[in-house]
């Protein structure tokens, strides 16, 4: 008999909870499970296989994030499935919604995903710390708690340590033939091939640093003219880091590419992927570029949120020795990695 799963997720907007949630869908053994994805939001970046059931829901008031969750859980009403599940998921975390549609379910076991380092994060980030305060007391209602990385992992239980429940250290799924098939695309933008073309995809917000970034390449330009940074990605500090570039005078080296559908049709021109962060949950971007044969990145204290990439104690000396290689891009299909994930998920959907 299949198991029954509900997914609970605020959007299916551009982002790497989104992206990491329908890696999931479009992986899982339909044989096997019969899945409910429940969404408050119909505008879908995201294409997503119509193997699973997707059920749109009324997005409550914005006035329920102001509220303490304990008060929340009693008054909110989250329109569900009369259904019998095994495991209902609350795969935002961030949401008040989600974790109330995952608890008011009628499931055996209640699993909720963590996607960050929630400890630095609370620190960096003063309305998360605010909305951390207000929700914190829904983890004590679920029974298994899924962590992207060693390092976001870690960080939960420094806050959230509770006595018989489950605890899984489950990385994202890498969707290499979707990666590779995007690969295959054309890309009318030109690279220089006679430059260090070095590349970035990211939400452009205070986590992934890209005011770090800026000033890195800043420094730079003090030791080597023969590069040029490709930024592809939008978010809140859009025209902040525009200014940024003015200030350093170094537009000629940064070109924004904004959103992009198909970021690996950029990526396979370029030779180096550039990963700044303050923190993350899990850096799935570095995966993608390891697949799609680039050189990779990443500050030392990062690791920690990367599977097997090695970081470097400083940027700045990395980059201003840094060598393209001439040699043919290998794409890699991350199998091995993959097949570890799958066999990590089944325990949380098998209960």
């Amino acid at each position: 008999m299949k198991k029954k799963i509900a997914f609970f997720v605020d959007n299916l907007n551009v982002g790497g909870i989104q992206k990491s949630i329908v890696n999931i869908l479009n992986r899982l053994d339909y044989n096997k499970y019969e899945v409910d994805l429940y969404i408050f939001s119909n505008n879908n970046f995201y294409e997503i296989t119509d193997k699973a059931n997707i059920i749109y829901l009324k997005k409550p008031l914005y006035i329920f994030k102001l509220l303490p969750f304990n008060l929340v859980k009693r008054i909110m009403k989250i329109d569900i499935k009369d259904k019998q599940y095994d495991v209902s998921i609350d795969f935002d975390s961030y949401q008040m919604h989600t974790a109330i549609g995952a608890l008011n379910c009628n499931s055996k076991k209640k699993a909720i995903w963590i996607h960050n380092d929630i400890c630095i994060k609370k620190k960096e980030e003063i309305k998360y710390r605010i909305l951390y305060f207000l929700f914190k007391s829904k983890y004590k209602f679920f029974d298994i708690f899924c962590a992207v990385s060693d390092g976001a992992m870690a960080s939960f239980k420094r806050l959230n340590m509770f006595e018989n429940k489950k605890y899984y250290v489950i990385p994202n799924y890498i969707n290499t033939q979707e990666i590779k098939c995007k690969l295959n695309e054309k890309c009318d933008f030109k690279f220089n091939d006679k430059l260090v073309n070095i590349i970035s995809v990211g939400r452009l917000c205070h986590q992934k640093g890209y005011d770090i970034m800026l000033k890195t390449i800043k420094e730079l330009t003090e030791f080597r003219t023969d590069f040029h940074l490709y930024i592809i990605g939008d978010g809140p500090q859009k025209e902040e880091l525009h200014r940024i570039v003015d200030e350093y005078n170094i537009c000629e080296y940064v070109t924004f590419l904004g959103n992009q559908k198909n970021p690996f049709k950029y990526l396979k021109n370029a030779d180096l992927f550039y990963l700044s962060s303050r923190y993350e949950g899990q850096g799935m971007v570095i995966l993608e570029a390891m697949s799609a044969g680039l050189d990779v990145l990443i500050p030392k204290h990062l690791e920690k949120y990367c599977p097997n990439v090695h970081g470097v104690d400083s940027v700045l000396d990395f980059l201003k020795t840094y060598k393209k290689s001439n040699s043919k891009k290998v794409f890699d299909d991350l199998s091995d990695y993959n097949n570890k994930i799958d066999t990590l998920l089944s325990k949380v959907l098998n209960g």
